[in-house]
């Protein structure tokens, strides 16, 4: 059963990306996040997560770079 929603850590090991990049992602809102009492207690949907990586695989990305996010491990 997957988790309805990730804490940093877990979508960043969902993703295969450090936990800097996933809060990276979330402070440039190219990643959806959900932020609850205080600055790092942050939730991620898994779809999200999906959403956000297949904006990279389409060879886009949110700045249009054709970059994969940074701490992505091929």
């Amino acid at each position: 059963m997957m988790k309805t929603w990730f804490k940093v850590s877990q979508a960043a090991d969902y993703a295969g990306v450090s936990r800097d990049t996933i809060y990276t992602a979330c402070e440039r809102h190219e990643l959806r996040s959900a932020r609850l009492s205080g600055r790092r207690a942050i939730r991620i949907r898994p779809q999200w997560v999906d959403a956000w990586l297949e904006q990279y695989a389409a060879g886009g990305g949110p700045h249009s770079s054709g970059n994969t996010p940074s701490g992505v491990v091929s």
